[in-house]
């Protein structure tokens, strides 16, 4: 094999690493927007949306106000008014779900 057939083999292997490293990357990058955006408050629409098939947003609700979730944990009320407007934390909301029911603290 000759010093160019050579060069042009190495230089294909070192681009063929840097791809798949950047596609790493862009993969925990994926991961952490996702996790951020988890940790931030939703709007209890956008939460039902993104916890997916199951969840809704006046199961959401009734959590609230029978208690199952905590106040600054699960979810807060941004409302001044009698008329409250819940924004919940995601990740939160998600870990008590996939928590087992029978482990689940009762509410208070």
């Amino acid at each position: 094999m000759s010093d160019e057939q050579q060069l042009l083999n190495t230089l294909e292997q070192t681009a063929q690493t840097a791809l798949t490293t950047a596609q790493a990357c862009l993969q925990i990058c994926e991961q952490m927007r996702s996790q951020a955006q988890d940790n931030s408050w939703v709007s209890l629409q956008e939460a039902a949306q993104r916890l997916g098939n199951g969840i809704s947003v006046k199961m959401l609700r009734s959590r609230i106000l029978n208690s199952y979730f905590q106040y600054g944990k699960h979810y807060i009320n941004t409302s001044d008014g009698e008329r409250p407007n819940y924004l919940v934390r995601v990740s939160s909301v998600r870990k008590f779900f996939e928590t087992d029911p029978a482990k689940r603290p009762l509410p208070k």
